[in-house]
């Protein structure tokens, strides 16, 4: 990319393709611009000063000198101008002093425009990493993901990953494991990528993927992605490395503005909205606006730079169609028949009627009756709200050997009305707030000796609750033969009850120091250091805990046998909230060494030594025992030992824990500290046999 700065708005070319920039007579004097020119395989910005002088009578030239952004004068770019009004063209190439001049021309109005080709080296001999950087321009340029596009959102910031080469996004219907954007590298999996700002960590520790949220890309400066053959000095992760370097202020005041708005009038109908009888799109506004601002507080010495984001989103969605439910008749004669049973009762209450007969009936036999049960079909659409602040404040002071700076970015969230829409009743509402300071300091210790220190701290809040609180008081209850299916939270969910993920929340705390130094000698560029975190984890995340029940079919729902039951609750002594604490430590030292003009080798040695969460529950662990006696074996409850005292169990999905099956329970300084069943005496079930159901679920 090359930008031409002249006494004139110049013009953008591609490949030599002049496109109209300003139109100026000849012999006025020029305003100051800047426009951009694109070299075939390579950017590089160009200054270009022009002077017009008149000839007697009817003719007049121009004179310039173009200049690269270092302020190196650059020979052998062909200008050109064209005549608006007779589109007569001239060209010239500048000389070794890249000075040029065109004599003779008639006066009027004219198009100016400059170009140099140059190819690009087809072979990086500097360094073996493979990846790509992306400057402020390139940002600009390249396209941003939709509206939650591979779970990043608008315009998010580590998104541009996908315009990279290699690097694959999801394929519609593929479930998203990781926050943020999710992607593959080189068919590495998504949750194998390490996230960066500033060179400081931005990783979820939890289920990996970006922790800060960023959608404003007029706050970076350089998007940085490297997808193999990693220097030393990046680690942590094998799929890509992905690096954000934001803006800072300089001694000139600059900034930008921005407005996006999305509504129904430019969105189609989709599948799910032809369903729900949608003749039109959906009701739909979203807005996203905001700005930054950069400049100086003093003078060669203080800079500031800050951006503000507003993120609003107020729409319609539709669910899927349910095709099977009892329709209003046929919910009055389950009713009748077994209305009584907390089953029964709980599919009354919680599942609507159909609203469409599709003309199908299913048999239910309770005791000696048997009802033919009518059926139809649901859907449902629901409203929903997203509302987003997003802003970010940099200080950096020159000191003359050594720059310090700091950095705090910030990201506010609420999003209510999300997730499954059919049945009505069981949206969820999820609201965030991710934090990160960062401190530098960057010292010149020696014309040849470079120390970079940083210390960082970032922090995540997550709750995810039931819009309802009502549809957490009974358990997940899936019945196949109706179309009622799936447990964990999603739009694609028909079951009734809240999904067995939720509700669920967490805090994360990242603490990170790091120190590196950099050693010029010769033909060798070494560089060495340290980087140690420490996390913490407050987490409240264990499905089921309101308990999980499949019924193949109806009858079985209304004889409540099913055939997958699944219950985690805590044990005396247990909690359900669950705190991790763990360090991280990492070291390096690399060697770029030039051997020669093509020839370089990049030398590395790298020490991870991660931490383990597990062991701070090791404590927890101690706790349920002691509750139990001192005994390790899992015990039923007394419900259960009171109505089967002949053999305890506990029902946990397809397994059983019998009363003599031994738990590995972690002590003090093992080697494995796990605690899980140890194969052992399993009894298996009668026919017919219910050891779990609706009656046995908590509340």
């Amino acid at each position: 990319m090359k930008a031409l700065k002249a006494s004139w708005l110049l013009t953008c070319l591609w490949r030599g393709v002049p496109t109209k920039m300003s139109e100026k007579p000849a012999g006025n004097r020029m305003s100051p611009g800047s426009g951009f020119i694109w070299s075939s395989l390579v950017f590089c910005l160009l200054i270009l000063s022009c002077t017009v002088a008149f000839a007697q009578g009817t003719t007049a030239s121009i004179t310039g000198v173009v200049k690269d952004a270092s302020g190196a004068v650059v020979p052998g770019a062909t200008i050109a101008v064209r005549s608006l009004d007779t589109n007569a063209t001239r060209t010239a190439i500048t000389d070794d002093s890249g000075r040029f001049n065109l004599p003779g021309l008639p006066v009027g109005r004219y198009e100016l425009t400059a170009e140099l080709q140059e190819d690009a080296p087809l072979l990086n001999t500097s360094t073996s990493e493979v990846g790509v950087r992306f400057d402020e321009k390139r940002i600009t340029d390249l396209p941003s993901s939709g509206q939650f596009a591979n779970g990043g959102g608008f315009r998010d910031v580590f998104g541009y990953a996908l315009s990279a080469p290699g690097v694959s996004q999801l394929n519609s219907g593929n479930s998203i494991f990781a926050n943020g954007t999710n992607f593959s590298s080189n068919g590495m999996r998504p949750r194998g990528n390490n996230f960066m700002i500033d060179g400081q960590d931005s990783n979820d520790p939890s289920v990996t993927g970006r922790q800060q949220v960023m959608n404003n890309p007029d706050m970076i400066k350089e998007f940085h992605l490297l997808t193999n053959q990693f220097l030393a000095e990046y680690g942590r992760a094998a799929g890509s490395v992905v690096n954000v370097v934001t803006k800072n202020g300089t001694n000139e005041l600059h900034g930008s503005a921005f407005w996006f708005n999305n509504n129904n009038a430019l969105n189609s109908l989709n599948n799910l909205d032809k369903q729900a009888g949608f003749t039109k799109a959906p009701f739909k506004i979203e807005n996203q606006f905001g700005g930054t601002a950069g400049g100086p507080i003093r003078k060669d010495s203080t800079f500031y730079f800050g951006s503000l984001q507003r993120w609003t989103i107020r729409q319609i969605g539709s669910g899927n169609t349910i095709s099977g439910i009892p329709t209003e008749a046929g919910k009055q004669l389950l009713q009748s028949l077994e209305g009584e049973s907390p089953q029964v009762a709980a599919l009354l209450k919680y599942l609507p009627a159909a609203s469409t007969p599709v003309g199908k009936t299913i048999p239910v036999t309770v005791g000696n009756q048997t009802a033919q049960i009518p059926l139809g079909s649901l859907t449902n659409a629901v409203g929903s709200i997203f509302d987003n602040w997003q802003w970010s404040g940099r200080i950096d002071q020159n000191l003359g050997k050594h720059s310090l700076g700091g950095r705090f970015l910030f990201n506010d969230s609420l999003e209510d009305g999300s997730g499954q829409a059919t049945p009505p009743g069981l949206t969820t509402q999820i609201t965030s707030r991710q934090q990160a300071l960062s401190l530098f300091l960057t010292s010149n210790l020696s014309s040849r000796i470079l120390n970079e220190g940083r210390a960082s701290w970032q922090r995540l809040g997550s709750t995810t609750n039931a819009s309802d609180p009502s549809s957490e008081a009974i358990p997940s209850v899936e019945i196949t033969e109706l179309g009622l299916t799936g447990f964990n939270a999603g739009s694609s969910r028909t079951a009734i009850g809240l999904a067995v993920n939720l509700p669920q929340f967490r805090f994360n705390n990242t603490y990170q120091l790091q120190d590196t130094v950099s050693w010029i000698h010769g033909n060798h560029a070494v560089k060495f250091g340290i980087d140690i975190r420490k996390i913490d984890v407050k987490s409240f995340f264990i499905p089921t805990t309101r308990g999980l029940l499949r019924y193949s079919s109806f009858q079985n729902f209304v004889n409540d046998v099913a055939e997958a039951a699944n219950l985690n609750a805590a044990l005396p002594g247990g909690q359900t909230l669950v705190y991790y604490k763990w360090w991280d430590q990492y070291y390096f030292f690399q060697d770029t060494w030039k051997i020669g003009r093509t020839l370089t080798l990049n030398l590395g040695l790298r020490y991870e030594r991660p931490g383990n969460a597990i062991n701070s529950l090791v404590d927890l662990n101690q706790r349920v025992v002691q509750a139990n006696g001192g005994n390790a074996e899992p015990t039923d409850g007394p419900r259960r030992a009171a109505r089967q005292a002949d053999r305890r169990r506990q029902a946990r999905g397809a397994r059983r824990l019998c009363a003599h099956e031994r738990l590995s329970v972690p002590q003090p300084g093992a080697q494995h500290r796990q605690f899980i069943p140890v194969p052992g005496r399993h009894q298996p079930l009668e026919p017919g046999e219910r050891i779990f159901g609706f009656a046995d679920a908590p509340g």
